[in-house]
């Protein structure tokens, strides 16, 4: 997960990810990355962003965890939550290391 960061997925707004469930290689969706964001206040201990994805209403991925790939940041599993039928969102809030 050490790709999937702030700056990496920023740089990655309209690229592609691959979704599979999480212990296969079926390809069940496509989504396209289409906004990150970070709190107005950051915290000194963790780092928090929000990813938001879109997709096609006929590829609707419920909430729970997925397997994710991309160029932009490799293979990763993730929660991930739809707020439409075709979108969806994954935060990420992590102690800093350091």
């Amino acid at each position: 997960m050490e790709k999937f960061t702030y700056d990496l997925l920023e740089q990655a707004i309209g690229k592609d990810v691959q979704v599979f469930e999480p212990d296969s290689e079926k390809q069940i969706a496509e989504l396209k990355i289409t906004k990150v964001t970070r709190p107005d206040k950051e915290d000194e201990e963790f780092e928090s962003f929000s990813v938001l994805l879109s997709g096609k209403e006929e590829e609707h991925c419920g909430q729970g965890n997925y397997k994710l790939k991309s160029d932009a940041f490799g293979e990763v599993t993730l929660f991930m939550c739809p707020h439409a039928v075709d979108k969806y969102q994954i935060v990420i809030s992590r102690k800093k290391s350091g």
